[in-house]
């Protein structure tokens, strides 16, 4: 029977993972389950030796998949080879790897500035990256002795050593369930204030969001909300947010928490109106992001929702004054 894992799994082979359109959840991979078995891996080292997961028996095994460049993935790389240093490598094995190969000579440079000594490997053609099901990276995987998933780490978050630890210790057996739970907890409540962790989620939100993955979007401000639940800002990026998923009773619920308290808040104006207009109430719309305009948060939106109120009443010379508005501002041109 042709599952949807099934289908995906065949697709992702075929598809780059910043393509992967299906949306990811959490801490998760798409197609690989916790306790599922971590597909086999055979792939060149940046060192031309081989790293084959057939040759690892007995071990917890940590992959981190990186990618060239990027910040997040440079300090998964170097926190990473901190944490497992802890460990006795009879014990535990840690494997880089990236699908940019052509940037080996950024690895190489990397890897010397920082003294990792861990083995990298390049998985050509994404095909690892696409068995595994990833949208996000890095992303680092803990398997089991056994050879099955234990537990994700997306991103990078600033607990990132401290989990990881954490993550190898109760795949060791060395944490129970409760333990871990704790563990983690202690970790969280230590590392930055509510206000810095809630703005790191508010900023992987905004990435994902821009990356097209409305979800994990989603998840990270979720996130952010628990931690700052009155944060205006967070509540109407949810709104905002809500509104592109199609879910706009969702939507009007969290912009009318921001104008229960601040009736004249400006950007709070703007995504009523926005959801006003996908609901069809267009005179409605109108009135609030007029409101808006008059406070100028984000004028070159406001100008286009606008245009396209007037469009749909027929007013075809002001909808073009409004998208001309619109493109001025996005363009900086001056009036």
């Amino acid at each position: 029977m042709l599952t949807r894992k099934n289908f995906v799994r065949s697709l992702a082979i075929f598809v780059p993972v910043a393509m992967l359109a299906l949306p990811a959840s959490g801490d998760k991979l798409r197609l690989v389950d916790p306790g599922e078995p971590v597909p086999a891996y055979h792939m060149p080292g940046i060192d031309g030796a081989v790293i084959d997961s057939k040759a690892i028996k007995d071990k917890v095994v940590v992959l981190v998949c990186l990618s060239a460049e990027q910040r997040r993935s440079e300090l998964a790389a170097v926190e990473s080879f901190s944490a497992c240093k802890q460990f006795d490598e009879d014990q535990v094995k840690l494997i880089h790897i990236t699908a940019d190969v052509i940037q080996k000579g950024y690895f190489e440079a990397f890897r010397t500035d920082h003294s990792i000594s861990a083995p990298l490997a390049f998985d050509v053609d994404r095909v690892f990256f696409g068995q595994l099901g990833m949208i996000v990276l890095p992303t680092t995987i803990v398997i089991d002795a056994d050879g099955h998933l234990a537990h994700v780490i997306s991103l990078h978050r600033g607990s990132y050593e401290h989990t990881l630890d954490a993550y190898i210790r109760h795949t060791m057996g060395q944490l129970t369930d409760e333990e871990l739970e704790e563990r983690l907890k202690a970790g969280a409540s230590t590392n930055g204030s509510p206000k810095s962790l809630a703005s790191g989620h508010r900023a992987r939100a905004r990435s994902m969001r821009g990356k097209g993955h409305a979800d994990t979007a989603r998840a990270e401000l979720l996130l952010a909300r628990e931690l700052e639940p009155d944060n205006n800002e967070t509540i109407l990026d949810l709104a905002d947010l809500e509104i592109e998923l199609g879910n706009l009773d969702s939507a009007d619920e969290l912009v009318g928490i921001v104008l229960k308290g601040q009736p004249n808040h400006r950007r709070a104006q703007q995504v009523k109106g926005i959801a006003c207009f996908h609901r069809g109430e267009f005179h409605e719309a109108e009135r609030f992001l007029k409101e808006a305009l008059k406070l100028n948060p984000d004028p070159e939106r406001i100008h286009y929702y606008l245009g396209q109120i007037c469009e749909r009443n027929g007013e075809t010379e002001l909808a073009l004054e409004y998208y001309r508005q619109a493109l001025r501002r996005m363009l900086h041109e001056p009036g």
